[in-house]
């Protein structure tokens, strides 16, 4: 083990494990409290940093149990500094930072955007039909369909014109080439914005934005800058957040705090608003 011919007091493992013991609980117990599994508790007990993942987990987890034992979280990390783990990079051929091609992957990340969709769909297909029938229950107005449609997707800034008005044209009568677009379309018109994350030290990042496109998936590293452009709102899901700076269009972005060892997962819309997800 790699804590092995070292006092007990200089090993983090071994002060958490005895810890524990005087605080009656078992590993199970911990794992429970702490939302692991017991092999990863009793991989941290040992010394066993490497079946346990990168160092920034490693780190967030020792933390966490520490503070869950009584011990303090200060020394219990600056003991992990001096372990051998704690400078190791994860194998990044199989898991490095890629940029992907947005055309190529159009991962789904969920029902949000196909939500959206169907949203722009019901308010254009009912402006249509109340232009068919003569019905002044929607706007009649240009301005008045433009403010509807720009309700119906608050990430869009510079919402597409709007059909021509029904007074210009007869009760009945077919709607002008173009008129009716569909929820592609739409979401293809979008304004496109850029977010910029730089790395000061190692941090998984994932970021998509409102198509489900996924523009960013593994890790970063110090001394690196991802440029990504998408359409607003971005979901970014951040897996160090002291080590990660974004930006969107080269405006520094607030980002909430996080717990240590979790991910944070945020909203980010296109005037730089963070709205937290979990």
């Amino acid at each position: 083990m790699a804590e092995q011919g070292q006092a007990a007091s200089e090993l983090p493992g071994a002060r958490l494990a005895l810890a524990r013991e005087r605080s009656g609980l078992s590993v199970t117990q911990v794992a429970a409290k702490l939302r692991l599994d017991v092999r990863t508790v009793s991989a941290l007990e040992s010394g066993a940093y490497a079946e346990v993942g990168a160092a920034v987990f490693v780190r967030g987890f020792l933390r966490r149990y520490a503070e869950l034992v009584g011990e303090s979280a200060a020394e219990i990390d600056a003991l992990y500094a001096h372990q051998p783990d704690a400078g190791a990079f994860p194998d990044l051929s199989k898991t490095g930072l890629h940029r992907l091609d947005a055309a190529a992957h159009r991962r789904s990340l969920g029902v949000v955007p196909a939500l959206i969709a169907v949203a722009v769909l019901a308010v254009i297909a009912a402006i249509w039909w109340a232009m068919r029938v003569g019905t002044a229950a929607r706007p009649t107005t240009v301005e008045g369909q433009a403010e509807v449609l720009r309700l119906s997707a608050p990430a869009v800034e510079s919402p597409a014109a709007a059909p021509a008005p029904p007074s210009q044209a007869p009760i009945g009568a077919a709607p002008a080439a173009g008129a009716v677009a569909t929820g592609t379309d739409a979401l293809a018109a979008l304004p496109h914005k850029h977010v910029q994350l730089t790395f000061s030290g190692e941090c998984w990042a994932e970021v998509y934005d409102a198509r489900g496109w996924r523009l960013l998936f593994g890790f970063g590293h110090a001394g690196t800058t991802q440029d990504l452009s998408g359409v607003p709102p971005f979901r970014l899901v951040l897996g160090n957040v002291e080590a990660v700076a974004v930006a969107i269009e080269g405006t520094p972005v607030e980002l909430p705090a996080a717990t240590p060892g979790e991910r944070l997962r945020v909203s980010l819309k296109g005037d730089g608003v963070v709205a937290s997800v979990r």
